[in-house]
């Protein structure tokens, strides 16, 4: 687009600028969640959400969604370290911006500063060119394990699906739902809610996700996702802060996390309420996040069990 701004004349800048507002706008799409014009060109594959509704004891008086995704992720340079993924953070954050402000600033300069002025337009080629390569790298990695991202999640759905088969709560009704494709975009959790989006209007949902490394304690979200700032359900919100205070030995805390989104962002973009537990260790770091050290023996089964016991809680209060 560069170059066809460049050197196209005031055509091209004007074709230039459309192409990249429409770049931007549907990469925005993406972002959030979204049906993209862009989605059609990506290669895709088979996946598949696996779920199950579990009844309550007696009358049904409230639903709750408990979601935790089955895919593992790739292993990129960027979440090697903490700066790295800061970088990868700065950078994307740039590249969105400068899609969309870059489509208005080709249309404006075609018709308002004369040809000279048009290479100073080249300053934002370094940021797309960076994106480019943050982005194109991790699909020459092998996959994680997957360990804490996500079976502690999964784990934890279909051990409380199970318990709750056998024990279920008065009033309460529970769906497990274990989602595909939520690492490339939750696309399990947007096929989810395509096929049961009235039915999601009336749930709160609980989503579990990195729940099991070592050195984090029991970590709900206070905002999350990418682009737009999310908030949970505040129902939910509250919900876990009860249940923290009257359990100080959950040693539960909140933190923001908007480097990725979850499965709780499609839901929340949708206007489903929902709250997201990651195990975020006090200093905001999430371990071995998308590394290849994402195995079994660096989980801490202690803190599985622990957010385990306090979503029951939280199920128990409903």
């Amino acid at each position: 687009m560069e170059a066809l701004f460049l050197l196209g004349g005031q055509s091209g800048a004007i074709a230039a600028g459309i192409v990249m507002l429409f770049v931007g706008a549907a990469a925005l799409l993406q972002a959030n969640f979204m049906d993209s014009p862009l989605d059609w060109p990506i290669r895709k594959g088979d996946s598949q959400n696996v779920w199950a509704r579990v009844p309550a004891a007696d009358e049904v008086r409230r639903r709750v969604l408990l979601v935790g995704h089955l895919d593992t992720h790739r292993t990129p340079w960027v979440f090697t370290s903490p700066q790295r993924l800061a970088f990868f953070r700065l950078m994307t954050t740039l590249a969105m911006v400068g899609l969309v402000g870059s489509g208005f600033v080709y249309l404006a300069l075609a018709f308002l500063v004369p040809p000279p002025y048009w290479p100073l337009t080249l300053v934002l080629v370094p940021v797309y060119l960076g994106v480019f390569l943050l982005t194109w790298q991790p699909d020459t990695t092998p996959y994680t394990h997957g360990a804490n991202d996500n079976a502690s999640g999964a784990a934890i759905v279909m051990s409380l699906a199970g318990q709750l088969a056998t024990a279920p709560l008065p009033g309460v009704e529970v769906w497990a739902l274990c989602t595909g494709c939520e690492e490339v975009g939750a696309h399990g959790m947007r096929d989810f809610l395509r096929r049961r989006r009235q039915e999601l209007r009336q749930m709160l949902a609980i989503n579990l996700d990195n729940v099991g490394g070592q050195g984090a304690g029991v970590c709900y979200i206070t905002t999350e996702g990418m682009v737009i700032p999310l908030k949970p359900a505040p129902e939910l919100l509250a919900l876990a802060g009860t249940v923290g205070q009257e359990h100080p030995e959950f040693n539960a805390y909140a933190k923001p996390f908007t480097t990725l989104g979850t499965d709780a962002s499609c839901l929340m973009v949708n206007k489903i309420p929902a709250l997201s537990f990651v195990g975020l260790r006090p200093d905001g770091t999430l371990p071995h996040w998308h590394q290849a050290s994402d195995v079994f023996a660096n989980v801490d089964p202690q803190a599985v069990e622990t957010v385990e016991a306090f979503v029951m809680e939280m199920l128990k209060k409903m």
